[in-house]
């Protein structure tokens, strides 16, 4: 028997169960849990606690800079996707002279790969239409909205080249830089950008432009102007990285058809390697696309 108050009891086994210790087996029947299992569930529940406390800590401090900085700060922090597309769009809209792009997954925003959208949405597109150079690194691997994007974008002027890029970068003028964060695209972070425009900073981001545009592979005219939907397949194959399996699956023929219609087609196109070989292959289809049109006005 015990002398403590029925009341004081009962919020003392209820506390205990609150924090895990107890548990009730009927009604007046308490049993104290394993303390091993007790450890471990309270770990588990501080941990996630912290986790999410590291993310509202992360987001809040990245409001704070956005907050507290002004728009002729050397370095400007962006938060969120709508603020973050508003500033992309606006920042393009101020070249004169070129934008240099490192183009990597994921996104911030989705655009319909058409002619018509991408010049009432896209910055860069507009860019081109307005005179300024447009020099972009894809990274590889592409899913089929955004090879015809950048088949639409060559098209226009664009002078692409294909290589593994660091990061997601923009560089407007040689004069400011905007380089969105890879980690706040994570679950459970919110997007956020920086806007460089310190000289140095912004020389130091151009020179490693250069210096992988440099050794990318470019995205070059050829003759080859034949139609075949299955060679517009395997573009897409190819830049995705698919197997010969995979791409002798899709088009319906065997594995050794593949590799010596893919041989035909790095020796027809002069090129070594099969990243070469799909990037040829995409300036190839805007090189037959326009021999169309000229034809077709023509006639």
């Amino acid at each position: 028997m015990t002398s403590l108050d029925p009341v004081r009891v009962e919020e003392a086994l209820e506390e205990l169960r609150r924090l895990g210790l107890a548990t009730e087996l009927s009604h007046g029947l308490w049993r104290t849990l394993p303390m091993p299992d007790v450890i471990k569930a309270l770990r588990a529940q501080r941990l996630s606690e912290l986790e999410m406390a590291s993310v509202a800590a992360d987001s809040l401090h990245s409001h704070l800079l956005a907050a507290s900085q002004s728009q002729s700060d050397d370095v400007r922090i962006i938060v969120g996707r709508e603020a973050i597309v508003a500033a992309n769009r606006e920042l393009c809209a101020t070249a004169q002279k070129e934008i240099c792009v490192f183009d990597k997954p994921p996104y911030a925003e989705e655009r319909s790969p058409t002619e018509e959208s991408l010049s009432e949405e896209a910055p860069e597109w507009q860019a081109l239409e307005r005179g300024a150079t447009l020099r972009c690194v894809y990274h590889p691997g592409f899913d089929a909205d955004r090879l015809k994007e950048l088949t639409l974008y060559t098209t226009k002027g664009e002078q692409s080249r294909t290589a593994p890029v660091p990061m997601k970068l923009v560089i407007v003028d040689a004069e400011l830089a905007i380089i969105p964060s890879m980690r706040s695209y994570l679950p459970g972070y919110e997007l956020r950008m920086s806007v460089v425009r310190h000289p140095l900073l912004v020389e130091a981001l151009q020179w490693l432009f250069e210096a992988v545009w440099d050794t990318a592979v470019p995205i070059v005219a050829s003759t080859f102007l034949e139609i075949d939907p299955r060679r517009q397949m395997l573009v897409s194959l190819l830049m995705t990285g698919s197997t010969d399996q995979a791409i002798a699956s899709n088009l319906g023929i065997n594995v050794r058809s593949v590799r010596r219609w893919i041989s035909e087609l790095m020796e027809e196109l002069g090129v070594t390697t099969r990243l070469q070989l799909g990037a040829a292959m995409v300036r190839a289809e805007n090189v037959r696309t326009q021999t169309a049109n000229v034809l077709s006005h023509s006639a």
